[in-house]
């Protein structure tokens, strides 16, 4: 008799790692697991998202000499010695392409193993986490091939990819249904419907019924009519299993939704609700339970955690004696007396991080094109007082600053003026890392709903394509497949180099780029205290990315993971004792 599963939960995976924290632990799927189980549903986990899983199918002298390559070729090009780069760069690239060919021969190699096991455990449903680029891509021909050898699986897509494209997902690929938002009601129904039903289409038609016939399923803060109550509020419950090879970092939910929501730019825009928190006892139980795994960094999952909610939260964990560090994403604000206490309450409850959008230090640019809601003001006030509240505490919290370079210009400013205060609010501000991201034109915005008025000239397959886009940090600009817009003249070439030479200039000022929140989190408490320690890790950790290894990254996992226990098995208030390391050792 066969083992029969209601659900197979999988993953998606690129050939490629595309960041450093593509190891974090999965927090989505092991909710839907822990929630669907509690129904007494029968699931299973497919996760191959691994710290040295980027290795997996490439022969190790591919991986030598590739890592020595790019070795040869990163030290030439700090020197300055451009057309010598240029020339190994080259010779390179032959390594990369067999490297990767061999990458995505076992990837797919595991979608017939995903197959087999539908197979073999007669599964009816099969959901797929679905993100960007490459892994898009192996999330569709998955969804084909599953089509094609067990007809009678309804294959489900969700994850970040959905709520950016919703529908034009469902249009551009093989799912059956795709949920925008949480998915652990839904999907229960979903189970329960199918065991009343003979077959597959019987069951597609009777949901799609009783859905509006549409095969996009809202949930949460995508849904106007639906409450957020404890359903999706469920505490994970992760395996031993789930913790092989993965960074003890767990994305924790601290509501959803978005408290401002009126980004020109953002696809957060396609929820239909203000902010909606979740308990902060609540949350605080969950960091409590996975404390006792071992597991003491996280971040806050909201796109901006208002922070009498984070303060909230933060008095929480204060009560529980637990000692984590954690990140979030946090709004400029108009600082008071209120705002420095918040912050030093967090800090003292182990904020050890923060993310802020500021999208420009251009004031007239924030208000007409970002409709960003917060000034140049407001940014620098905030970041400063995260840093005195860190002073005032005795502890650090570090701070990212995350902007969109070029952008578009109207009323006679210039790009050149957007640049030069984009630099006065860096120096001002003196943030620890700045991300710099292009303009990105995603469906629902208003850059894509009003594209001529803001300047964007758009392919008519861009959406097609720009779901597949993956990024080839390792090339330069001009070698980059065309993005499938432009900008005011500008072509997507022209818009790459554009947001580089900030880049640069940021670099000049001795500040680390591009380096996320969590990581800012979890490299302080190993022991990378000062920027050339973060500029270390950054060149370290994208040599693991342009070679196709795991050689440095899971060092740095090793110790994040060795620390992460420790913090555990100790109070909150002994978090004092020196964390020392020799930073040169990880070469």
């Amino acid at each position: 008799m066969k083992n029969k599963l209601d659900i197979l939960l999988v993953n998606s995976v690129a050939p490629r790692q595309r960041i450093a924290s593509d190891a974090a632990l999965e927090n989505g799927l092991a909710i839907l697991r822990t929630y669907l189980e509690s129904k007494g549903c029968l699931v299973e986990i497919v996760d191959d998202q691994r710290v040295t899983s980027v290795e997996d199918g490439v022969p190790q002298w591919c991986l030598d000499l590739l890592r020595n390559m790019i070795n040869l070729q990163m030290k030439i090009y700090n020197r300055k010695l451009k057309f010598l780069w240029f020339i190994v760069m080259l010779l390179t690239w032959p390594v990369q392409a067999l490297s990767l060919y061999y990458r995505k021969v076992y990837t797919r190699s595991r979608i017939d193993d995903i197959i087999k096991t539908i197979k073999d455990k007669d599964i009816e449903f099969l959901g797929v986490k679905v993100w960007y680029g490459d892994a898009f891509s192996w999330s569709n021909l998955l969804a084909a091939r599953v089509r094609e050898h067990c007809p009678n699986t309804v294959i489900i897509a969700g994850g970040p990819h959905v709520k950016v494209y919703g529908e034009d997902l469902l249009l551009n690929s093989d799912f059956d249904l795709a949920i925008m938002g949480p998915g652990e009601k839904v999907l229960e129904e979903m189970i329960v419907l199918r065991r009343q039903v003979k077959d597959k289409k019987e069951f597609l038609d009777a949901f799609q019924n009783g859905n509006d016939s549409s095969k996009l399923i809202k949930t949460g803060v995508y849904n106007e009519n639906e409450s957020i109550g404890d359903k999706y509020f469920t505490i994970p419950h992760y395996r031993p299993v789930d913790l092989e090879g993965k960074i003890y970092f767990h994305t924790l939910v601290d509501g959803f939704g978005c408290s401002w929501n009126r980004c020109s730019f953002c696809s957060h825009t396609r929820q239909t609700r203000p902010y909606q928190p979740r308990p902060a006892s609540n949350i605080a139980d969950e960091i409590q339970l996975l404390s006792r795994q071992g597991i003491s960094f996280f971040r806050f999952s909201s796109s901006e955690t208002p922070l009498e909610h984070g303060r909230r939260i933060a008095e929480e964990i204060l009560k529980k004696d637990v000692n984590i560090n954690f990140s979030m994403f946090a709004r400029a604000v108009k600082v008071t007396p209120k705002v420095y206490e918040a912050y030093r309450c967090m800090i003292r409850a182990g904020l050890r991080a923060v993310f802020i959008g500021g999208e420009t230090g251009h004031d007239y640019i924030n208000e007409k094109i970002m409709n960003k809601g917060v000034t140049r003001k407001d940014l620098i006030d905030t970041m400063n007082c995260i840093k005195l509240a860190a002073a005032d505490v005795g502890r650090n919290c570090k701070i990212g600053l995350s902007l969109i370079y070029p952008c578009p210009v109207t009323d006679g400013i210039t790009l050149e003026d957007v640049f030069h205060e984009n630099m006065l609010l860096i120096k001002a501000s003196n943030p620890d890392t700045v991300i710099i991201n292009p303009p990105g034109v995603f469906p629902k915005t208003q850059w894509m709903e009003r594209a001529d008025e803001y300047g964007f000239s758009v392919n008519p397959d861009f959406i097609s394509t720009f779901m597949r886009y993956e990024y080839s940090i390792y090339k330069p600009t001009e070698l980059w497949k065309d993005l499938g817009y432009s900008l005011q003249g500008m072509s997507s070439s022209d818009l790459l180099k554009e947001t580089g030479k900030l880049r640069s200039e940021v670099l000049s000022l001795g500040i680390p780029t591009d380096i996320s929140d969590e990581y800012l989190m979890m490299t302080e408490a190993i022991g990378y205290t000062t920027r050339q320690d973060l500029l270390k890790f950054k060149s370290r950790s994208l040599h693991d990315i342009m070679s196709g290894s795991s050689k440095y990254m899971k060092n740095i996992v090793r110790e994040i993971n060795e620390r992460s226990r420790q913090m555990a098995n100790q109070s909150q208030f002994r978090d004092d004792i020196t964390w020392s390391r020799d930073n040169d050792r990880n070469t």
